[in-house]
């Protein structure tokens, strides 16, 4: 049996990553407002606290809608940032990676990595009132499992689960198909937060994700649509992480997530004081903030997958190698990151984010920006430039459809135009369409695009698994991340072996291999890595957690 400490294993590259989670927004060193530049270690303090002061309102505003906040259900990061308030989860990752006790006390897991033995706390209430046991952990688990449950994400998180028996109320015996070497790292997502059974069952799911029960910090009270979200103090919370710098009940007594698309108008609210916090920060403003003494900027890279434009090969033209390659050839990315992100953003390289366990860098600099490449392969594939300066071949024009959703999530929709520009030079005919959130899942499940981009936030390299592995390829009435409609004997296995090999130098290894293929079969390109900004006004002692997702439990007003 392995240990309750066991290691959130890591690659040599990764730990060389570590210091490349600032970017370009400063250090961590406290600046005139008290404040810091930026964490580099997930789970870390981020702004420099003085004597926390218990009490009060803060307004966290955000940019885009919400989806909902059932962990078992959503996908969303931005809904995510929200979760991480309400749900405990029943492990937590600190500083060092390492696997930390939560709700869960202690762990262990069998030798053929079948079965989890979680031992787990008897003094934690849900703020419904029912208490938190082992068979609220099945229940979870079982519900994700259930297809009636539409689970879109944390589906995947739990990859092979099986059962889950409470063997006794603090025992919980999970068993799993096959082995699945993420499972313990997963269950640190707040995607993987516990809620309630007694609340979960007795909702319509369309009624619950509006207003779910969890055991956290703060309890939802009231949600608007398009709008905002109110959640108030849980005064009998008790049993914080063991990284949180306070103990005991959350120190803000309310909390609002507001919605403000608008970006001068959300970091105008934060210099005006309405609002205390501001995400997604615009490029443009980064240097005005960092040099405001009255504000902090924070600055956190997200692990995972970066964002990264997927190439649907189930049909013409990008069934085709050649013109994948060609198009990857004709984007030019690092001018299109250095004039649309300023230095905040990072440009990526691969399908893993630098900051994810075994991620390669030897993906950088594997290949480049050669419009002149671009054009000789799309001639020898017989596409010919036309004197309209569309390609064509066998009477066929090389049209494509570029789609991205709306709003203009950081900046996405300027990558399509930009990138589009360049594919349209070397004779790819573009249709760039920017849809909402129904439309773009309805197109994206008829497989309706031949271009379309991509982030997902995660803590281990089994992010791949969801995006490329063919089980979870789009089709009509069931989302999923295989946005390339991967289908390959190599890369399947791949994927699949990693999850299930225990070892973990021997799994790092395998990932670097997939890594490779991503790149080599140009199956997706790496645009920039996902990097959460926040413009801060009168609050201290906000923290991440290790994918990258504010922290605001030890949150207190400036005095």
């Amino acid at each position: 049996m392995t240990t309750k400490r066991s290691h959130y294993w890591r690659s040599a590259a990764m730990l060389a990553a570590g210091s490349m989670i600032l970017g370009a927004c400063g250090s961590a060193e406290s600046d005139d407002s008290g404040g810091t530049g930026g964490s580099g270690d997930p789970g870390s303090e981020a702004t420099e606290a003085g004597e926390a002061v218990a009490g009060g309102s803060a307004v966290f505003a955000v940019d885009s809608p919400f989806i909902g906040f059932d962990p078992n259900v959503t996908p969303a990061a931005q809904d995510a940032r929200v979760l991480r308030q309400v749900f405990d989860s029943l492990l937590f990752l600190d500083e060092e990676g390492t696997l930390q006790p939560w709700l869960a006390s202690e762990w262990t897991v069998s030798d053929d990595g079948l079965e989890y033995t979680f031992t787990v706390r008897d003094d934690v209430t849900f703020t419904d009132g029912t208490a938190f046991d082992a068979t609220a952990v099945c229940y979870n688990l079982d519900r994700i499992k259930d297809p009636a449950t539409a689970s879109i994400y944390a589906i995947g998180l739990i990859g092979p689960y099986d059962s889950c028996a409470a063997t006794d109320p603090t025992t919980a015996v999970v068993t799993m198909a096959t082995p699945y070497a993420p499972f313990l790292n997963n269950l640190t997502s707040p995607f993987m937060g516990i809620n309630s059974p007694t609340a979960a069952a007795a909702a319509e799911p369309a009624d619950y994700t509006l207003a779910p029960v969890g055991s956290g910090p703060f309890a939802i009270t009231s949600f608007t649509p398009n709008d905002r979200v109110e959640l108030v103090r849980n005064d009998d919370y008790d049993w914080a992480p063991g990284n949180a710098t306070h103990t005991g009940a959350a120190y803000l007594e309310n909390l609002t997530f507001q919605i403000i698309p608008d970006p001068t108008v959300r970091i105008g609210s934060v210099r005006n004081g309405t609002v205390n916090v501001g995400s997604n920060v615009p490029e443009t403003d980064v240097a005005a903030i960092e040099g405001d003494p009255n504000l902090a900027l924070l600055s956190q890279q997200q692990s995972g997958a970066p964002y990264q434009l997927h190439f649907n090969a189930s049909r013409a033209p990008f069934d085709e190698m050649a013109v994948r390659e060609a198009a990857r050839a004709a984007m030019d990315i690092d001018a299109a990151v250095d004039a649309l992100y300023l230095g905040v953003f990072d440009r990526a390289w691969g399908p893993l984010a630098p900051t994810t366990l075994a991620y390669d860098p030897a993906v950088e600099g594997s290949f480049a920006f050669d419009a002149d490449e671009a054009g000789r392969l799309l001639d020898e594939a017989g596409w010919v430039l036309g004197s309209d300066g569309v390609r064509t071949r066998d009477g066929e024009r090389l049209s494509i459809t570029y789609l991205e959703g709306s709003p203009n999530r950081e900046k996405r929709q300027d990558v399509a135009t930009f990138l589009a520009a360049n594919l349209e030079a070397v004779g790819f005919e573009v249709e760039t369409q920017f849809q909402q959130v129904a439309p773009l899942q309805a197109q994206s499940q008829a497989g309706d695009y031949d271009i379309m981009g991509l982030s997902l936030v995660a803590v281990d390299p089994n992010v791949l698994y969801q995006m490329y592995d063919p089980r979870f390829i789009p089709s009509p009435g069931r989302s999923g991340f295989n946005l390339s409609h991967t289908d390959d004997d190599t890369l399947t296995g791949l994927v699949n072996a990693g999850q299930q090999e225990l070892d973990p130098d021997a799994r790092a290894a395998i990932y670097v291999d997939a890594q490779a293929d991503v790149i080599d079969q140009v199956r997706s390109v790496a645009i920039y890595v996902p990097t959460y900004t926040l413009a801060v006004n009168g609050l201290q002692g906000i923290r991440f957690d290790a994918e990258g997702y504010p922290i605001l439990y030890d949150a207190s007003l400036t005095q």
